[in-house]
């Protein structure tokens, strides 16, 4: 009996112990979170000598870049950096394309390809930096979309409690993060210049090409000439594009299969080929050397590429 005693006794003391103790541990935890998310640390030297490398890098391209400053380059390019919320110039993207070309090439050189096989390596170095501002700028014009529906509901809000529309779009502009933020912004800004307000959204849509966001400036230009209550119509619209956002959630779920499949189906034979060559290059080096497995190489490519392009339309359905 004693010893049950003593064994209670000891469980219920380090209970209490370690109830103090973990809630101490807990509390400083939320202090410390607390103080960070208020107080932000100074930068480590790791992300000095990063922020550091980058403007060396970013130096390096930009007096590169001054060589091509004379030449007329294509307005997509333009257009696309701006849409993608990029800060580089069309002669600088068209460096980083060039370096990228050329590192790919003398990379795949240098491990013993062919040079005929560095000139497609060469290509694709080429495209990789435009593929990648391509999916930034699709990603961050999908992006739009969901924060669409918090901005027309806090300016449905502001309104009500007696905002204008201006100053309404310049609490978006400093409330939320980019893309609409920083695009509101810089809309009140230059209607503050004296723009008229239709060019002002005509370049908005210019730089953010959402249909969402189309449907938000033709129905508040339409108001803007006809009268109405806009903090009703933003109600409306904000009900609207979440129900356009529901649908495109349940087509992205069911066109998931499909979208997989072409990865898989894509990158499996080129997955494959790089292994072959590299664990058994004499099984392989037919493929190289002679005009036949030349010819089906380039034959397979090109029925990949088709196979991939044919997937992509199925699968991408407009709403």
């Amino acid at each position: 009996m004693n010893d049950l005693v003593v064994i209670v006794t000891l469980l219920l003391i380090f209970t209490i112990i370690f109830y103090f103790v973990s809630n101490r541990l807990v509390r400083n935890r939320q202090t410390k979170k607390r103080i960070d998310t208020f107080i932000p640390l100074s930068a480590s030297t790791e992300e000095v000598e990063q922020v550091q490398n980058n403007k060396l890098l970013k130096r390096f391209v930009s007096s590169v870049s001054r060589f091509f400053e004379g030449m007329k380059l294509s307005s997509k390019t333009k257009q696309m950096l701006e849409q993608a919320g990029s800060s580089m110039k069309e002669e600088e993207f068209l460096v980083v394309r060039l370096f990228s070309a050329l590192g790919a090439s003398v990379s795949l050189f240098l491990i013993g390809i062919p040079w005929y096989g560095a000139i497609p390596a060469a290509f694709i170095g080429f495209v990789i930096p435009s593929s990648y501002m391509k999916s930034k700028r699709r990603k961050r014009v999908k992006l739009l979309s969901y924060q669409l529906v918090e901005a027309l509901g806090t300016m449905s809000n502001s309104m009500r409690a007696g905002f204008s529309f201006l100053q309404t779009m310049q609490l978006i502009g400093k409330e939320m993060p980019d893309p609409i933020g920083p695009e509101f912004d810089r809309a009140v800004r230059e209607i503050g210049m004296g723009i008229p307000m239709e060019d002002v959204f005509t370049s908005l849509l210019a730089r953010l090409p959402n249909k969402e966001l189309e449907v938000v400036v033709q129905a508040i230009l339409a108001q803007r000439k006809s009268g109405g209550n806009l903090a009703q119509l933003m109600d409306t619209m904000e009900e609207t594009i979440r129900g356009r956002i529901r649908v495109l959630e349940e087509l992205k779920t069911l066109t998931a299969q499909g979208k997989l499949s072409s990865i898989i189906i894509t990158a499996l034979p080129l997955l494959m080929a790089l292994y072959l060559y590299v664990v058994s290059p004499t099984y392989f080096e037919p493929m190289l050397t002679s005009p036949l497995g030349m010819f089906l190489l380039v034959s397979g490519s090109i029925s990949l590429l088709i196979g991939w392009v044919l997937i992509q339309k199925i699968v991408r359905i407009e709403v």
